[in-house]
Protein backbone atom coordinates (compact mmCIF):
# COMPACT_ATOMS: atom_id res chain seq x y z
CA UNK A 1 0.00 0.00 0.00
CA UNK A 2 1.40 3.75 -0.82
CA UNK A 3 0.00 6.90 0.62
CA UNK A 4 -1.62 9.34 -1.88
CA UNK A 5 -2.30 12.49 -2.37
CA UNK A 6 -5.90 11.94 -2.68
CA UNK A 7 -5.64 9.86 0.85
CA UNK A 8 -3.51 13.27 2.38
CA UNK A 9 -6.79 15.30 1.54
CA UNK A 10 -8.80 13.33 3.72
CA UNK A 11 -6.60 13.97 6.71
CA UNK A 12 -8.32 16.21 9.62
CA UNK A 13 -6.08 18.84 8.92
CA UNK A 14 -6.78 18.85 4.70
CA UNK A 15 -10.33 18.11 5.63
CA UNK A 16 -11.69 22.34 4.59
CA UNK A 17 -8.90 22.28 1.52
CA UNK A 18 -9.90 22.57 -2.04
CA UNK A 19 -8.39 21.08 -4.79
CA UNK A 20 -8.14 23.78 -7.62
CA UNK A 21 -6.23 21.88 -10.28
CA UNK A 22 -3.97 19.16 -10.90
CA UNK A 23 -6.73 16.52 -9.89
CA UNK A 24 -5.06 13.41 -12.78
CA UNK A 25 -2.31 13.21 -10.05
CA UNK A 26 -4.30 12.67 -6.74
CA UNK A 27 -2.74 9.29 -6.95
CA UNK A 28 0.72 10.08 -7.02
CA UNK A 29 2.19 8.31 -3.65
CA UNK A 30 3.57 10.88 -1.01
CA UNK A 31 6.89 10.01 1.51
CA UNK A 32 7.16 12.88 2.94
CA UNK A 33 6.11 16.53 3.36
CA UNK A 34 8.55 19.97 3.58
CA UNK A 35 7.61 23.50 3.63
CA UNK A 36 9.18 25.73 1.46
CA UNK A 37 9.09 29.73 0.98
CA UNK A 38 12.37 30.46 -0.90
CA UNK A 39 12.09 29.59 -4.28
CA UNK A 40 15.66 30.25 -5.70
CA UNK A 41 16.14 26.39 -6.94
CA UNK A 42 19.96 26.97 -8.19
CA UNK A 43 21.16 27.73 -4.83
CA UNK A 44 19.19 25.11 -3.02
CA UNK A 45 19.18 21.35 -3.11
CA UNK A 46 15.17 20.90 -3.30
CA UNK A 47 14.86 17.76 -4.90
CA UNK A 48 13.28 15.40 -2.61
CA UNK A 49 11.11 12.35 -4.65
CA UNK A 50 7.60 12.22 -3.67
CA UNK A 51 7.12 14.95 -1.36
CA UNK A 52 4.45 17.27 -0.70
CA UNK A 53 5.01 20.95 -0.66
CA UNK A 54 3.46 23.46 1.86
CA UNK A 55 3.71 27.27 0.79
CA UNK A 56 2.08 30.85 1.40
CA UNK A 57 4.55 32.04 -1.80
CA UNK A 58 4.98 34.77 0.90
CA UNK A 59 8.23 36.05 -1.32
CA UNK A 60 6.92 35.81 -4.74
CA UNK A 61 2.96 36.53 -3.63
CA UNK A 62 2.37 39.49 -5.91
CA UNK A 63 4.36 37.87 -9.19
CA UNK A 64 2.38 35.16 -10.89
CA UNK A 65 4.92 34.60 -13.31
CA UNK A 66 7.42 33.64 -10.23
CA UNK A 67 4.81 31.11 -9.01
CA UNK A 68 4.50 29.03 -12.14
CA UNK A 69 8.26 28.97 -12.10
CA UNK A 70 8.32 27.69 -8.62
CA UNK A 71 5.63 25.20 -9.06
CA UNK A 72 6.98 24.13 -12.34
CA UNK A 73 10.58 23.22 -10.66
CA UNK A 74 8.87 21.77 -7.96
CA UNK A 75 7.22 19.39 -10.77
CA UNK A 76 10.75 18.93 -12.19
CA UNK A 77 12.70 18.12 -8.89
CA UNK A 78 10.01 15.13 -7.94
CA UNK A 79 7.38 16.91 -5.69
CA UNK A 80 4.01 15.54 -5.88
CA UNK A 81 1.61 18.26 -5.00
CA UNK A 82 1.71 21.92 -3.55
CA UNK A 83 -0.27 22.92 -0.58
CA UNK A 84 -0.63 26.67 -0.77
CA UNK A 85 -1.85 28.63 2.81
CA UNK A 86 -3.64 31.48 3.41
CA UNK A 87 -4.91 32.52 0.12
CA UNK A 88 -7.03 35.59 0.52
CA UNK A 89 -4.82 36.81 2.90
CA UNK A 90 -1.16 36.38 1.33
CA UNK A 91 -2.11 35.90 -1.95
CA UNK A 92 -5.07 37.10 -2.80
CA UNK A 93 -6.06 35.16 -5.42
CA UNK A 94 -4.71 32.22 -7.41
CA UNK A 95 -4.26 33.02 -10.89
CA UNK A 96 -6.04 31.27 -13.64
CA UNK A 97 -2.22 30.87 -15.26
CA UNK A 98 -1.11 28.88 -12.56
CA UNK A 99 -4.09 26.78 -12.63
CA UNK A 100 -3.93 26.17 -16.05
CA UNK A 101 -0.33 24.74 -15.33
CA UNK A 102 -0.99 22.71 -12.85
CA UNK A 103 -3.15 21.42 -14.75
CA UNK A 104 -1.30 20.69 -17.64
CA UNK A 105 1.52 18.60 -15.53
CA UNK A 106 -1.38 16.78 -13.62
CA UNK A 107 0.48 18.77 -10.33
CA UNK A 108 -2.05 18.92 -7.55
CA UNK A 109 -2.86 22.34 -6.30
CA UNK A 110 -4.15 22.50 -3.09
CA UNK A 111 -5.76 25.88 -1.46
CA UNK A 112 -6.10 26.32 2.61
CA UNK A 113 -7.90 29.95 2.19
CA UNK A 114 -7.67 32.49 5.07
CA UNK A 115 -11.15 31.37 6.31
CA UNK A 116 -8.98 28.86 8.12
CA UNK A 117 -6.09 30.26 9.88
CA UNK A 118 -6.69 28.16 12.78
CA UNK A 119 -4.80 25.11 10.42
CA UNK A 120 -1.03 25.90 11.18
CA UNK A 121 1.62 24.30 8.61
CA UNK A 122 2.68 22.03 11.52
CA UNK A 123 -1.38 20.04 11.97
CA UNK A 124 -1.03 19.12 8.04
CA UNK A 125 2.97 18.20 8.66
CA UNK A 126 1.98 15.54 11.49
CA UNK A 127 -0.97 14.38 10.09
CA UNK A 128 0.72 13.19 6.47
CA UNK A 129 3.89 12.50 8.08
CA UNK A 130 1.58 10.07 10.62
CA UNK A 131 0.03 8.49 8.11
CA UNK A 132 3.14 8.05 5.71
CA UNK A 133 5.11 6.12 8.33
CA UNK A 134 2.18 4.01 9.65
CA UNK A 135 2.28 2.79 5.99
CA UNK A 136 5.72 2.11 6.12
CA UNK A 137 5.59 0.62 8.87
CA UNK A 138 2.80 -2.24 7.91
CA UNK A 139 4.14 -2.27 3.99
CA UNK A 140 7.03 -5.78 3.98
CA UNK A 141 7.08 -5.10 -0.21
CA UNK A 142 9.85 -2.15 -0.52
CA UNK A 143 10.84 -3.29 -4.12
CA UNK A 144 7.20 -2.71 -5.53
CA UNK A 145 6.99 0.50 -3.14
CA UNK A 146 9.78 1.94 -4.70
CA UNK A 147 8.34 0.84 -8.45
CA UNK A 148 5.41 2.77 -7.74
CA UNK A 149 7.21 5.69 -6.78
CA UNK A 150 9.82 5.73 -9.47
CA UNK A 151 6.73 5.58 -12.11
CA UNK A 152 5.29 8.60 -11.12
CA UNK A 153 8.26 10.49 -11.65
CA UNK A 154 8.48 12.21 -15.40
CA UNK A 155 11.08 10.24 -17.60
CA UNK A 156 13.75 12.33 -17.59
CA UNK A 157 14.30 11.84 -13.60
CA UNK A 158 14.14 8.62 -13.41
CA UNK A 159 18.19 8.12 -12.70
CA UNK A 160 20.03 6.45 -10.97
CA UNK A 161 20.88 9.20 -8.32
CA UNK A 162 16.88 9.90 -7.73
CA UNK A 163 16.63 6.16 -7.01
CA UNK A 164 19.26 5.90 -4.73
CA UNK A 165 17.55 9.14 -3.17
CA UNK A 166 14.07 7.44 -2.61
CA UNK A 167 15.96 4.57 -1.21
CA UNK A 168 18.01 6.84 0.85
CA UNK A 169 15.25 8.72 2.41
CA UNK A 170 13.43 5.76 3.30
CA UNK A 171 15.92 4.00 5.59
CA UNK A 172 17.26 7.43 6.21
CA UNK A 173 21.24 6.62 5.18
CA UNK A 174 23.84 7.16 2.84
CA UNK A 175 23.72 5.57 0.13
CA UNK A 176 27.05 4.53 -2.84
CA UNK A 177 26.70 2.20 -5.62
CA UNK A 178 29.82 1.86 -7.25
CA UNK A 179 31.39 -0.94 -9.98
CA UNK A 180 34.96 -2.02 -10.57
CA UNK A 181 36.02 1.43 -12.55
CA UNK A 182 35.06 3.40 -9.62
CA UNK A 183 32.50 4.81 -11.53
CA UNK A 184 29.44 5.51 -8.73
CA UNK A 185 26.82 6.97 -8.09
CA UNK A 186 25.44 8.31 -4.79
CA UNK A 187 23.01 9.75 -2.37
CA UNK A 188 23.38 11.65 0.93
CA UNK A 189 20.52 11.76 3.75
CA UNK A 190 20.62 15.10 4.92
CA UNK A 191 22.88 16.31 7.02
CA UNK A 192 25.56 14.08 6.63
CA UNK A 193 29.36 14.99 5.89
CA UNK A 194 31.85 13.13 5.98
CA UNK A 195 30.50 10.01 4.81
CA UNK A 196 29.71 11.52 2.16
CA UNK A 197 32.92 10.77 0.57
CA UNK A 198 33.44 7.47 -0.98
CA UNK A 199 37.11 6.98 0.60
CA UNK A 200 35.05 6.58 3.60
CA UNK A 201 33.76 3.37 2.60
CA UNK A 202 36.53 1.73 0.55
CA UNK A 203 38.90 2.06 4.15
CA UNK A 204 36.50 0.85 6.44
CA UNK A 205 35.91 -2.48 4.35
CA UNK A 206 39.34 -2.59 2.26
CA UNK A 207 40.34 -5.64 4.36
CA UNK A 208 36.91 -7.88 4.33
CA UNK A 209 35.90 -10.17 2.50
CA UNK A 210 33.65 -10.54 -0.46
CA UNK A 211 29.71 -10.70 -0.18
CA UNK A 212 27.85 -8.92 2.61
CA UNK A 213 29.54 -7.19 5.79
CA UNK A 214 28.83 -4.35 8.16
CA UNK A 215 30.33 -3.16 11.30
CA UNK A 216 29.96 -0.15 13.66
CA UNK A 217 32.48 2.66 13.09
CA UNK A 218 33.17 5.99 15.73
CA UNK A 219 32.92 9.12 13.83
CA UNK A 220 32.98 12.76 15.75
CA UNK A 221 32.47 10.83 19.02
CA UNK A 222 29.23 9.09 17.86
CA UNK A 223 28.69 5.21 16.43
CA UNK A 224 28.03 5.10 12.94
CA UNK A 225 27.02 1.90 10.88
CA UNK A 226 28.24 1.02 7.96
CA UNK A 227 27.57 -1.51 5.51
CA UNK A 228 28.77 -2.97 2.27
CA UNK A 229 26.75 -5.51 -0.04
CA UNK A 230 28.53 -6.98 -3.85
CA UNK A 231 25.99 -7.90 -6.20
CA UNK A 232 25.62 -8.59 -10.36
CA UNK A 233 24.50 -5.10 -12.59
CA UNK A 234 23.51 -5.54 -16.03
CA UNK A 235 25.92 -7.80 -17.96
CA UNK A 236 26.59 -9.06 -14.89
CA UNK A 237 29.18 -6.69 -14.18
CA UNK A 238 29.72 -6.72 -10.08
CA UNK A 239 28.69 -3.56 -8.79
CA UNK A 240 28.78 -3.03 -4.44
CA UNK A 241 26.27 -0.92 -2.36
CA UNK A 242 27.52 0.81 0.66
CA UNK A 243 25.57 2.32 3.20
CA UNK A 244 25.87 4.44 6.40
CA UNK A 245 23.41 5.81 9.42
CA UNK A 246 23.39 6.97 12.27
CA UNK A 247 21.16 6.35 15.31
CA UNK A 248 19.73 3.77 13.50
CA UNK A 249 20.27 -0.04 11.74
CA UNK A 250 19.59 -1.53 8.86
CA UNK A 251 19.18 -5.48 8.40
CA UNK A 252 20.40 -7.75 5.84
CA UNK A 253 17.28 -7.74 4.35
CA UNK A 254 16.79 -3.75 4.06
CA UNK A 255 20.44 -3.83 1.96
CA UNK A 256 19.24 -7.12 -0.09
CA UNK A 257 16.18 -5.05 -1.04
CA UNK A 258 18.10 -1.92 -1.99
CA UNK A 259 21.06 -4.37 -4.15
CA UNK A 260 17.51 -6.14 -5.79
CA UNK A 261 16.28 -2.47 -7.05
CA UNK A 262 19.90 -1.15 -8.12
CA UNK A 263 20.07 -3.69 -9.94
CA UNK A 264 16.45 -4.15 -11.39
CA UNK A 265 16.47 -0.66 -12.61
CA UNK A 266 19.94 -0.59 -13.36
CA UNK A 267 19.02 -3.19 -16.08
CA UNK A 268 15.75 -1.65 -17.19
CA UNK A 269 17.36 1.91 -17.70
CA UNK A 270 20.75 0.60 -19.31
CA UNK A 271 22.86 1.63 -16.66
CA UNK A 272 26.52 0.05 -16.57
CA UNK A 273 29.78 1.13 -14.73
CA UNK A 274 31.95 -1.24 -16.96
CA UNK A 275 34.61 1.29 -18.73
CA UNK A 276 35.03 -1.69 -21.30
CA UNK A 277 31.62 -0.97 -22.50
CA UNK A 278 31.58 2.87 -24.59
CA UNK A 279 27.17 2.03 -23.89
CA UNK A 280 27.75 3.32 -20.56
CA UNK A 281 29.00 7.05 -21.64
CA UNK A 282 25.10 7.49 -22.56
CA UNK A 283 23.55 7.03 -19.79
CA UNK A 284 26.29 8.97 -17.98
CA UNK A 285 26.19 12.11 -19.84
CA UNK A 286 22.09 11.95 -20.26
CA UNK A 287 21.37 10.70 -17.17
CA UNK A 288 23.83 11.44 -14.18
CA UNK A 289 26.05 14.54 -13.10
CA UNK A 290 28.89 15.60 -15.66
CA UNK A 291 31.53 14.17 -13.59
CA UNK A 292 30.61 10.58 -14.13
CA UNK A 293 30.64 11.22 -18.04
CA UNK A 294 34.37 13.28 -17.89
CA UNK A 295 35.86 10.54 -15.56
CA UNK A 296 34.71 8.22 -18.00
CA UNK A 297 36.07 9.94 -20.90
CA UNK A 298 39.50 10.81 -19.27
CA UNK A 299 40.23 6.76 -18.38
CA UNK A 300 38.99 5.97 -22.11
CA UNK A 301 41.23 9.11 -24.44
CA UNK A 302 37.69 9.95 -25.65
CA UNK A 303 37.40 13.07 -27.60
CA UNK A 304 34.30 14.85 -26.89
CA UNK A 305 34.66 16.33 -30.39
CA UNK A 306 33.53 12.81 -31.82
CA UNK A 307 30.54 13.20 -29.86
CA UNK A 308 28.64 16.56 -30.35
CA UNK A 309 25.62 15.30 -32.29
CA UNK A 310 22.46 14.66 -30.53
CA UNK A 311 20.07 12.24 -32.40
CA UNK A 312 17.15 10.42 -30.99
CA UNK A 313 15.09 8.11 -32.55
CA UNK A 314 11.62 6.55 -31.59
CA UNK A 315 10.18 3.52 -33.39
CA UNK A 316 6.64 4.78 -33.76
CA UNK A 317 4.84 1.37 -33.55
CA UNK A 318 7.62 -0.77 -34.66
CA UNK A 319 10.13 -2.79 -33.30
CA UNK A 320 12.84 -0.80 -31.47
CA UNK A 321 15.90 -3.16 -31.98
CA UNK A 322 15.44 -4.17 -35.25
CA UNK A 323 15.18 -0.06 -36.21
CA UNK A 324 18.79 0.37 -33.93
CA UNK A 325 20.31 -2.35 -36.06
CA UNK A 326 19.13 -0.94 -39.01
CA UNK A 327 20.43 2.20 -37.75
CA UNK A 328 23.86 1.27 -36.65
CA UNK A 329 24.53 -0.47 -39.84
CA UNK A 330 23.92 2.95 -41.69
CA UNK A 331 26.57 4.44 -39.56
CA UNK A 332 28.59 1.65 -40.37
CA UNK A 333 28.18 2.03 -43.93
CA UNK A 334 29.28 5.60 -43.92
CA UNK A 335 32.00 4.78 -41.32
CA UNK A 336 31.15 6.86 -38.62
CA UNK A 337 31.73 6.38 -35.11
CA UNK A 338 28.79 6.81 -33.11
CA UNK A 339 27.36 5.77 -29.42
CA UNK A 340 24.18 4.53 -29.34
CA UNK A 341 21.53 2.89 -26.90
CA UNK A 342 17.82 2.80 -26.13
CA UNK A 343 16.95 5.33 -23.37
CA UNK A 344 13.65 5.94 -22.24
CA UNK A 345 11.86 3.82 -24.95
CA UNK A 346 13.65 5.44 -27.71
CA UNK A 347 17.27 5.32 -29.67
CA UNK A 348 20.07 7.34 -28.54
CA UNK A 349 22.95 7.97 -30.54
CA UNK A 350 26.02 10.53 -29.80
CA UNK A 351 28.15 11.59 -33.15
CA UNK A 352 29.10 14.04 -34.86
CA UNK A 353 27.43 14.82 -38.22
CA UNK A 354 29.02 17.93 -39.54
CA UNK A 355 26.78 20.96 -42.34
CA UNK A 356 29.80 21.30 -43.62
CA UNK A 357 30.76 18.13 -43.94
CA UNK A 358 28.92 16.50 -47.61
CA UNK A 359 29.58 12.89 -45.72
CA UNK A 360 27.73 14.00 -43.18
CA UNK A 361 25.38 15.62 -44.69
CA UNK A 362 24.15 12.14 -46.70
CA UNK A 363 24.25 10.55 -43.28
CA UNK A 364 21.78 13.01 -41.80
CA UNK A 365 19.37 12.54 -44.77
CA UNK A 366 19.80 9.01 -45.06
CA UNK A 367 18.85 8.36 -41.27
CA UNK A 368 16.12 10.76 -41.78
CA UNK A 369 14.25 9.18 -44.89
CA UNK A 370 15.05 5.64 -43.07
CA UNK A 371 13.47 6.81 -39.80
CA UNK A 372 9.93 8.30 -41.19
CA UNK A 373 9.54 5.39 -43.50
CA UNK A 374 10.32 3.19 -41.15
CA UNK A 375 6.91 3.18 -39.56
CA UNK A 376 3.91 6.04 -39.30
CA UNK A 377 4.79 6.88 -36.55
CA UNK A 378 8.22 6.70 -35.99
CA UNK A 379 10.23 10.73 -35.20
CA UNK A 380 14.00 11.80 -35.80
CA UNK A 381 15.19 14.59 -33.58
CA UNK A 382 18.78 15.65 -34.25
CA UNK A 383 21.10 18.85 -33.21
CA UNK A 384 24.58 18.94 -34.95
CA UNK A 385 26.58 20.66 -32.55
CA UNK A 386 26.48 20.97 -28.25
CA UNK A 387 29.38 22.79 -26.59
CA UNK A 388 29.96 21.21 -23.72
CA UNK A 389 28.53 17.59 -21.70
CA UNK A 390 26.18 19.90 -19.57
CA UNK A 391 24.24 21.17 -23.31
CA UNK A 392 23.58 17.79 -24.24
CA UNK A 393 21.48 16.55 -21.19
CA UNK A 394 20.12 19.61 -20.97
CA UNK A 395 18.71 19.41 -24.58
CA UNK A 396 17.74 16.00 -24.19
CA UNK A 397 16.10 17.06 -20.92
CA UNK A 398 14.36 20.22 -23.08
CA UNK A 399 13.62 17.49 -25.67
CA UNK A 400 11.75 14.89 -23.37
CA UNK A 401 9.88 17.46 -21.80
CA UNK A 402 8.79 19.25 -24.92
CA UNK A 403 7.20 15.80 -26.79
CA UNK A 404 3.52 16.11 -26.06
CA UNK A 405 3.80 19.62 -28.01
CA UNK A 406 6.08 18.41 -30.39
CA UNK A 407 3.66 16.18 -31.77
CA UNK A 408 0.43 18.28 -31.20
CA UNK A 409 2.51 21.43 -33.27
CA UNK A 410 3.84 19.41 -35.87
CA UNK A 411 1.37 16.98 -36.93
CA UNK A 412 2.74 16.10 -40.76
CA UNK A 413 6.49 16.31 -39.99
CA UNK A 414 8.30 13.28 -37.86
CA UNK A 415 11.54 14.77 -38.11
CA UNK A 416 12.52 17.45 -35.58
CA UNK A 417 15.62 19.61 -34.56
CA UNK A 418 16.65 22.33 -31.14
CA UNK A 419 14.53 25.09 -32.93
CA UNK A 420 11.45 23.32 -32.84
CA UNK A 421 11.86 22.63 -29.20
CA UNK A 422 12.87 26.05 -28.61
CA UNK A 423 9.60 26.99 -30.48
CA UNK A 424 7.09 23.87 -28.87
CA UNK A 425 8.34 25.77 -25.77
CA UNK A 426 7.47 28.53 -26.63
CA UNK A 427 4.00 27.81 -27.69
CA UNK A 428 3.34 26.01 -24.49
CA UNK A 429 4.36 29.13 -22.20
CA UNK A 430 1.89 31.73 -24.57
CA UNK A 431 -1.12 28.76 -23.95
CA UNK A 432 -0.77 29.03 -20.48
CA UNK A 433 -0.42 33.31 -20.67
CA UNK A 434 -3.07 35.92 -20.82
CA UNK A 435 -1.02 38.41 -21.94
CA UNK A 436 -1.31 41.34 -25.01
CA UNK A 437 0.69 38.86 -27.07
CA UNK A 438 -1.33 35.94 -26.51
CA UNK A 439 -4.28 38.12 -26.69
CA UNK A 440 -2.97 39.40 -30.22
CA UNK A 441 -2.51 35.71 -31.91
CA UNK A 442 -5.66 34.69 -30.06
CA UNK A 443 -7.23 37.63 -32.81
CA UNK A 444 -5.55 36.03 -35.57
CA UNK A 445 -7.06 32.33 -34.77
CA UNK A 446 -10.40 33.91 -33.99
CA UNK A 447 -10.56 35.80 -37.36
CA UNK A 448 -9.87 32.52 -39.36
CA UNK A 449 -11.08 29.37 -37.52
CA UNK A 450 -14.95 29.73 -38.35
CA UNK A 451 -14.27 29.95 -42.29
CA UNK A 452 -15.65 27.48 -44.46
CA UNK A 453 -12.70 27.22 -46.29
CA UNK A 454 -10.30 25.73 -43.89
CA UNK A 455 -8.25 28.86 -43.29
CA UNK A 456 -6.23 28.00 -40.23
CA UNK A 457 -5.66 24.45 -41.35
CA UNK A 458 -4.25 25.53 -44.92
CA UNK A 459 -2.04 28.66 -43.13
CA UNK A 460 -0.52 25.92 -40.30
CA UNK A 461 0.22 23.42 -43.08
CA UNK A 462 1.99 26.04 -45.28
CA UNK A 463 3.81 27.87 -42.65
CA UNK A 464 5.07 24.89 -40.34
CA UNK A 465 4.93 21.75 -42.05
CA UNK A 466 5.67 22.96 -45.49
CA UNK A 467 8.40 25.75 -44.96
CA UNK A 468 5.78 28.43 -47.43
CA UNK A 469 6.39 26.19 -50.00
CA UNK A 470 2.91 26.12 -52.03
CA UNK A 471 3.96 23.22 -54.33
CA UNK A 472 4.85 20.99 -50.87
CA UNK A 473 1.36 22.54 -49.34
CA UNK A 474 -1.25 21.37 -52.29
CA UNK A 475 0.44 18.06 -52.25
CA UNK A 476 0.44 17.72 -48.76
CA UNK A 477 -3.28 18.92 -48.44
CA UNK A 478 -4.32 16.94 -51.86
CA UNK A 479 -5.70 20.26 -53.65
CA UNK A 480 -4.76 21.81 -56.68
CA UNK A 481 -2.09 24.91 -56.50
CA UNK A 482 -4.68 27.32 -56.73
CA UNK A 483 -7.29 26.44 -53.91
CA UNK A 484 -3.98 27.23 -51.82
CA UNK A 485 -3.19 30.39 -53.81
CA UNK A 486 -7.34 31.56 -53.18
CA UNK A 487 -6.79 30.21 -49.24
CA UNK A 488 -3.67 31.88 -49.15
CA UNK A 489 -5.23 35.13 -50.07
CA UNK A 490 -8.05 35.08 -48.35
CA UNK A 491 -6.10 34.88 -45.06
CA UNK A 492 -4.57 38.19 -46.44
CA UNK A 493 -7.53 39.31 -47.10
CA UNK A 494 -9.77 38.41 -43.78
CA UNK A 495 -6.60 39.60 -41.51
CA UNK A 496 -5.79 42.74 -43.67
CA UNK A 497 -2.28 41.30 -43.32
CA UNK A 498 0.75 40.29 -45.73
CA UNK A 499 1.80 37.22 -43.43
CA UNK A 500 4.60 36.22 -46.29
CA UNK A 501 6.32 38.75 -44.77
CA UNK A 502 8.37 39.65 -41.37
CA UNK A 503 7.66 39.62 -38.63
CA UNK A 504 4.03 39.05 -39.36
CA UNK A 505 5.11 35.96 -41.14
CA UNK A 506 6.79 34.42 -37.68
CA UNK A 507 3.56 35.78 -35.71
CA UNK A 508 0.97 33.83 -37.88
CA UNK A 509 2.92 30.85 -37.74
CA UNK A 510 3.14 31.18 -33.66
CA UNK A 511 -0.65 31.62 -34.00
CA UNK A 512 -1.14 28.31 -36.46
CA UNK A 513 1.18 26.72 -33.90
CA UNK A 514 -0.98 27.73 -30.82
CA UNK A 515 -4.60 26.68 -32.42
CA UNK A 516 -2.63 22.89 -33.30
CA UNK A 517 -1.72 22.76 -29.35
CA UNK A 518 -4.41 24.44 -27.46
CA UNK A 519 -7.00 22.31 -30.05
CA UNK A 520 -5.51 19.21 -30.79
CA UNK A 521 -5.38 20.16 -34.94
Amino acid sequence: MNVTVRDCLNLPSLSHAEIIAGKNGLDKVVSSVSVLEFFDFYELDVFTPNEIIISAFYSIKDDVDKQCDALQDLYETGAVALILFYVGKIVQSVEEKLIRLADRLDFPLIVINNEFMSVKYSDVISDVMTSVLKDQSTSDDFITVTSNRLKQLPTELRTMENLLSIMSNHYKCNLLVTGPSKLYFQSVYRPFSMENNPDFYYSCFHNDSAGYCHKEVTLDNSTVYVYKAEFSGEDNIPLTLYACCRNDTLTKDNITDMCECTRLYSTVWGYSLNLNSPDTLLSLVLKTDANAARHYMRNTALDFSRLQSLIIISPGDGEINRLKNSVLNIFEEYKKYCLADIIDGEIVILSNLSRTNEMSENLFNELQSFTVNYDEKATYFMNRSSKDIEAIKQLYYNYRRSLPALRKIFINRRNWDAHDVTLSQEVTSLSETQNQKTEYLNTIIDMLKNDRNNLLKTLGVYLIDCDSELKHTADTMFLHRNTVLYRLARIKQLTNTDFTLMPAAYEFYLAAALHRFESGQ
